[in-house]
């Protein structure tokens, strides 16, 4: 498998950004650190920012349907945009209203590596039409292993069904990052 890490995140939060929110007087400084953690976050709970290097996290990989664009930008905006409100604080609230305890336990127990590995799982689903199984690897198609600049594109069909069968990932993946954001918050500004 040819996984990846987002381009804009390491393994770990950043410990200097981690240490700028907990001692800082700069109220700038401490902006750009949240800024930057609440961005590291969402990115490594976005599945296609954490899949294959060669198509550039499904960059590469044509959208057709109400979302054209790029396979990436349907994950990163138009299920939000299509399935979920327009109103952030709603989505929010929606998000958060019933949630059992039990799960944010269960969610802040994993490790870090764990949520780019929850989101690597997302990729590989078959409804997802990002990657075709091919014994142990997960290739584009049957046949080619890796994107070739040149090469015919790929192009994934998203229509009213693919948004309605993939809402659920992405509010799952919205609330696990959420959760995560603020123990990490919680637990960096001793709360």
């Amino acid at each position: 498998m040819r996984a990846r890490q987002c381009p804009s995140a390491s393994s770990r939060p950043s410990a200097t950004d981690l240490e700028v929110l907990r001692t800082s007087n700069d109220d700038a400084a401490k902006l750009a650190s949240l800024k930057f953690l609440g961005h590291w976050v969402g990115d490594i709970h976005q599945p296609l920012h954490v899949s294959f290097a060669d198509d550039r996290g499904g960059n590469h990989i044509r959208a057709s349907g109400p979302c054209v664009n790029s396979l990436h930008a349907v994950w990163d905006a138009c299920i939000i945009e299509k399935k979920l409100r327009d109103d952030l604080q709603t989505v929010a609230r929606d998000l958060l209203d019933g949630l059992p305890q039990g799960d944010r336990a269960a969610w802040v127990a994993v490790p870090v590596e764990g949520w780019a590995n929850e989101s690597f799982q997302v990729t590989r689903r078959k409804s997802l039409q990002y990657c075709v199984r091919a014994g142990a690897k997960c290739v584009y198609d049957q046949g080619r292993e890796t994107f070739v600049p040149g090469e015919q594109e790929k192009v994934v069909k998203v229509d009213a069904a693919y948004l309605e069968l993939h809402v659920s990932f992405v509010r799952d993946r919205l609330k696990r990052a959420g959760i995560r954001l603020a123990h990490l918050l919680n637990t960096t500004l001793g709360r």
